[in-house]
């Protein structure tokens, strides 16, 4: 009986499961014999025409739809390369009608890609814009005009605009905003893949106009072309432009997103006729081989955000099958050349809001977020599927042949291709079919991915793509052009559970459906903006109208349209589950008043001199060819202080290597700079730390500097540390040998701290590396100050735990009583490192790590931590500065990442190990490629790049040689609040907006003056090897405490705290009675920020 009962249970857990898992589905493949649409873009390679007669064959189709009879359904046109182009018209309940020959859109023998649909004269009727790529045959874009009668007249050369680029896509905006549509069109110049980035630079000077992308005003029933006298005649490998206003000044901006070495463009519209190009101001980083791209506001902050998709797989076969070897020569070329830092993987570019002399700034969070390997991706599209108030996405991918598969292409290097074999070995090319990708926004910077979830799989070939609600019940069918198979149609029920507002617009001049418009729809807890642009993704074209998801809600608070023309419109408690049609006649001039409000924080150009930090050059790699990142480039130091006894605050600011360190002092007009002959005399060594203080106890503060870095051997006595003696005037000659110890190791930072109290200060100086020896434990010092007024002197103190030796790769440290008895002690973090804390006792510091729950498992890149009472309960908590969530890198408990070294192959030098997991295994991080650089015999044990795609990391390594290696695990990769309770430490992750970079300085006060602790972090990495996409996501950030315990994130927008790029150190500093932050970044430009 109790079996029976047990078995009832189990089966009503799995029709409950069941039926959970049904009911999340809401997405339906549609039968193209029960819709109607047989559309298949079949490719048929022959001996003229295949991939290595013509490399850009499996680029594929596009999607357009729009209603072209205005019978309120939407209508579905596709590109065909060998096939006829295919029109079908929507006759409800999802069926359609192939109407192609009567309406004469079928095209002819050209080579068509992109299409968009846009009413470009005004009548009130969709015309369908073509664009034409192909090795063969005309290359002309085409026209479709609509004759209002379900037939199309073509009439591109008619209206100007037949253009011969090799076209991708074409998207209509009004850009000069004259009340008509013009053209911008993408070209695609014909480029051997092999070109190197000198040639791209020439073709870049001497840009050929047919070779450009195209800008086309609307001058009434022709189109004239402007793009020279526009700006933007530029050589691009261009794969999509996508419209939006992304400085938010109501003007339409163009992002073109480029394959291969020629960098994205993004042009901002001057409102004069005029762009100018501003992305590599405006990114900190694009993708390599950039293909379709979307602009939408992703996360309802009311800025447009950019999603450009690249090639980067998800799983490690495929990545490592597939994947092209590390190749820092090409990233640095293209660097070099002036173009953006570009990495192979998708970027989700997060907008700041932050507009400086129009420019906006984005970061990107693709990794963050978890969208930025997603395969050989085409098109990208936003949308809200699921009905819940959040963009969703959906990226299409899939090559039709495996055209970056190493294994395959090796095989040819050794022999000559004939003519009459490339048929033959184009069709052997791997092939694979993959599925798409959809991902639900979970908000808060999260996207999970839901194929099965919601019932949208399918594995093929899949580019161009456009959603549409093809039924109108309120929710968005997805449609794809595939190769050699049916055009996909999915089916979505999602309105049976959630709400919907749809928007359109009909407009008095001749942009007749209000491209360009925004909409904001504001229900209870949600504020959403949409901005009108057709032509989205890849090749492909939406419908003009918005689509909004109110998930629950029955009514809507508030709907404000805001025409291109800046007339507005409102509507308040508007029922939801509708269709809006918004008129521009009834739309009103509004005065908007625009209340700046005063910010915490702003950036100051005025006060401080300019001062840039040159970085030494010094290749790393070719001491150890696989760390994970430059260990040679963390500077410049930044001290302050008094230095010449007037009380006003001074500031040092240290030298790379090369390079002299420069002290600046305050006076009564301004900050003057100090030749200090002692400090040209060390400029050999690299400054990585320093402090301003009292060394002798005679009244007047002296300099102590870290000598660190990675670009000298063991021992090297540039190595040593140095102590400035202050004569009393601002004067400061170096320390006789044998005034501080002697150790030569490259260190990090140094603090001061009594820990006697004998009324001296004594020192901490945190050990940062073994130079050459990478992640080798470097060993931090304890000096005791023994000093007198007239001889300064340390002496490496009895009270340091044994265990500084070789404590680790020291990055920070903090001087704080933990445990309020009186005396100080220390915590103190590192890369690779957990946190340890040393109690400060009568018979010296000993460690207290483990008995306050900061075990192993807190291993982590910590770079930095700070002290402050955050919720009042009277002892100090800690913020600690992680690598972020945002990095290439991940780390769970049960997925970790780690680090092995060894001499693993016998040749006397230390092998560098990384793995991560994937799909449950552990894999090495590095491909067969740069691996066997390091270890030459893994591609004898792997013959080829399929064997080691397979391979675990004890398949590559053993695992005996793994067990005897020198070994560290991070288990968590996010910066995080550490909160002082009950003699025991508990670790809180600081809010996602905190994540998207690694923390190097943190500052802590009351900012806002509400009687709790905030927080100011900021920080950035440049210097990762080039198969890792670099931490330059961090803008600064205000972490607003609420007394509790908890942080509130404050974007730059509200706090003025915008403190872009490769922060390494960050000070206060006082001048006249006001308080400024200094930042200083590696390779750039100080930074003063102030405290208002």
């Amino acid at each position: 009986m109790k079996k029976n009962i047990l078995s009832i249970i189990g089966l009503l857990c799995l029709i409950s499961c069941s039926n959970k898992e049904s009911a999340e589905k809401i997405f339906t493949l549609l039968d193209h014999s029960d819709t109607g649409i047989d559309f298949s873009n079949n490719l048929t390679e022959n001996d003229s025409l295949n991939y290595f007669t013509y490399t850009y064959i499996y680029m594929g189709g596009g999607v357009a739809t729009g209603d072209i009879n205005n019978d309120g359904l939407i209508d579905i046109f596709f590109t065909g390369n060998q096939v006829s182009n295919k029109l079908y018209l929507n006759k409800g309940n999802l069926k359609f009608e192939d109407v192609t020959k009567k309406a004469g859109v079928g095209g002819d023998s050209r080579w068509y890609t992109g299409a968009t649909m846009a009413d470009i004269n005004g009548d009130g009727f969709l015309d369908i814009y073509c664009s034409v790529g192909g090795k063969f045959g005309p290359k002309n874009n085409e026209l479709y005009i609509n004759n209002g009668n379900g037939t199309f007249t073509e009439k591109a050369k008619e209206y100007g605009i037949d253009d011969i680029g090799n076209s991708v896509q074409g998207t209509f905006f009004d850009y000069d905003k004259d009340g008509d549509l013009d053209l911008f069109v993408a070209n695609y110049p014909p480029t051997k893949f092999s070109s190197p980035t000198f040639a791209y630079v020439q073709m870049m000077r001497t840009v050929k106009d047919h070779e450009s992308g195209h800008l086309y005003r609307n001058d009434g029933n022709h189109f004239a072309d402007v793009t020279t006298t526009a700006g933007v005649k530029a050589y691009g490998l261009s794969l999509s432009a996508t419209i939006g206003d992304l400085n938010n000044d109501s003007w339409p901006d163009i992002y073109v997103s480029n394959d291969f070495n020629s960098p994205d463009f993004m042009y901002i519209n001057n409102q004069d006729g005029t762009f100018k190009e501003v992305v590599n101001i405006a990114t900190g980083h694009n993708s390599f081989y950039g293909m379709g791209a979307d602009i939408s506001d992703f996360n309802n902050d009311g800025n447009l955000d950019i999603f450009q998709v690249d090639m980067d797989a998800k799983d490690n076969r495929r990545k490592k099958a597939n994947m092209s070897s590390m190749n820092p020569q090409l990233f640095w070329d293209v660097a070099n050349a002036g173009f953006q830092i570009q990495y192979m993987h998708n970027c989700m570019q997060l907008n700041s809001g932050v507009f400086t002399d129009g420019v906006p700034h984005f970061s990107n969070v693709s990794r963050v977020t978890g969208t930025s390997s997603t395969d050989w991706s085409w098109g990208p599209l936003f949308a809200d599927f699921d009905n819940d108030g959040y963009k969703d996405l959906y990226i299409t991918n899939g090559t039709r042949r495996e055209i970056n598969n190493n294994d395959f292409f090796n095989s040819l290097e050794n022999g000559k291709l004939e003519k009459k074999d490339l048929l033959k070995k184009s069709k052997e090319i791997p092939s694979e079919k993959i599925d798409n990708f959809m991902y639900q926004n979970k908000g808060n910077l999260h996207f999970e991915q839901v194929n099965k979830k919601w019932g949208i799989e399918y594995k093929g070939f899949s580019n161009g793509v456009a959603y549409a609600d093809l039924d109108n019940d309120g929710d968005l069918e997805i449609i794809t052009n595939n190769i050699d198979d049916y055009a996909s149609v999915f089916e979505n029920t999602s309105s049976k559970t959630n709400n919907y507002v749809t928007i359109r617009f009909k407009g008095t001049s001749k942009n007749s459906q209000g491209l360009g418009n925004r909409v904001y729809v504001k229900t209870k807890g949600n504020s959403q903006m949409q901005e009108l642009t057709l032509s989205r993704g890849y090749q492909s074209s939406v419908a003009p109208e918005l689509h909004f998801g109110v998930d629950k809600a029955k009514a809507i608070d508030e709907v404000k349209v805001v025409w291109t023309n800046g007339k507005i419109q409102k509507l308040t408690n508007v029922k939801a589950n509708q269709i809006l049609t918004f008129k521009e006649q009834d739309a009103k001039i509004e005065e908007v008043k625009t209340v700046s409000k005063p910010t915490l924080f702003s950036t100051t150009t005025t006060v401080f001199p300019t001062y840039k930090h040159d970085e030494n050059s010094y290749d790393d790699f070719k001491d150890q060819v696989l760390l994970p990142h430059k260990m040679s480039t963390f500077g410049p130091a930044l001290a302050v202080g008094d230095l010449n006894k007037d009380g006003l605050d001074d500031y040092f600011i240290g030298g790379s290597a090369t390079f002299s360190g420069k002290v600046f002092l305050q006076t009564q007009t301004g900050f003057v700079e100090k030749k200090i002959q002692a400090l040209e005399d060390d400029k050999f060594s690299e400054d990585t730390g320093a402090v301003i203080f009292d060394a002798d106890n005679d009244g007047d503060n002296d300099l102590y500097v870290v000598s660190g870095g990675y670009e000298f051997l063991i021992n090297d006595l540039k190595l040593q540390d140095r102590l400035y003696i202050n004569n009393g005037k601002g004067d400061f000659t170096k320390a006789p040998k044998g005034v501080l110890p002697t150790e030569m190791t490259s260190g990090s930072k140094v603090y001061p701290i009594d820990y006697d109290k004998d009324g001296k200060q004594d020192l901490l100086v945190l050990g940062r590396q073994v130079p050459g020896q990478y992640p080798s434990p470097a060993t931090t010092y304890l000096f005791h100050n023994i000093s007198t007024p007239q001889n300064p002197k340390f002496e490496i103190s009895k009270n340091a735990p044994a265990v500084f030796k070789n404590l680790g790769m020291a990055t920070s440290a903090v001087i704080s009583d933990y445990n309020n008895d009186g005396l100080q002690d220390i915590i103190i973090v590192g890369e690779w490192m957990p946190i340890r804390v040393f109690e400060n006792t009568k018979a010296g510091f000993k460690e207290t790590s483990n008995a306050l729950g900061l075990t192993n498992d807190t291993t982590g890149w910590w770079w930095s931590i700070k002290q402050g009472d955050f919720d009042h309960d009277g002892d100090m908590d800690y913020i600690v500065g992680n690598n972020g969530l945002n990095y290439k890198y991940k780390a769970t408990p049960e997925e970790t990442f780690d680090i092995y070294v060894k001499d693993f192959d016998n040749d006397k030098h230390k092998d560098i190990v990384l793995s991560y997991y994937n799909d449950g295994k552990q894999y090495p991080v590095r491909g067969r490629g740069c691996s066997s650089q390091q270890i030459p015999n893994i591609k004898e044990k792997f013959k080829n790049y399929e064997s080691f795609s397979q391979a675990t990391l004890v398949d590559v390594y053993t695992e005996k040689s793994l067990k005897e290696a020198l070994h560290y695990t991070v288990k968590s990769f996010a910066s995080i609040y550490l909160e002082n309770k009950n003699g025991k430490f508990i670790i809180h992750n600081l809010p996602v907006e905190a994540q998207v970079s690694c923390i190097n300085e943190i500052m802590v006060d009351d900012y806002d003056k509400d009687g709790h602790l905030d927080a100011l972090i900021t920080g950035n990495m440049y210097n990762s090897e080039v198969e890792t996409p670099r931490n330059d996501a961090g803008h600064g950030l205000f972490l607003k405490g609420n007394g509790k315990g908890k942080f509130k994130s404050i974007l730059p927008t509200q706090s003025g705290f915008f403190t872009p790029g490769d922060v390494k150190n960050m000070d206060l500093i006082k001048v006249k009675g006001k308080s400024y932050l200094l930042l200083t970044k590696n390779n750039s430009n100080l930074q003063s920020v102030k405290i208002n």
